[in-house]
């Protein structure tokens, strides 16, 4: 059984295999990256502050280096669709 950090691995990679999230041009949205305290980090929308959600995935209780990963791709513009 996988743990939850590698869950979110997995859905990172597929991200960066696919060029990005799914959805992308839909949202024009700015992220960060918010300490929770317990050792993981939650991604949120810079103007509401509101946690993300892309897709199913509420995107909290990220480990450090998937919450680095996470922000980078989200906050990398993408290609408007022709």
């Amino acid at each position: 059984m996988r743990s939850k950090h590698e869950e979110h691995a997995l859905i990172i990679s597929a991200w960066e295999s696919a060029g990005g999230p799914p959805n992308r041009s839909e949202r024009r949205d700015q992220y960060g990256r918010r300490f929770d305290g317990d050792g993981t980090y939650t991604i949120y929308y810079l103007l509401t502050g509101d946690t993300a959600e892309i897709g199913p995935w509420k995107m909290e209780g990220l480990s450090p280096k998937n919450a680095v990963r996470a922000l980078r791709i989200l906050n990398t513009p993408g290609d408007a669709p022709g």
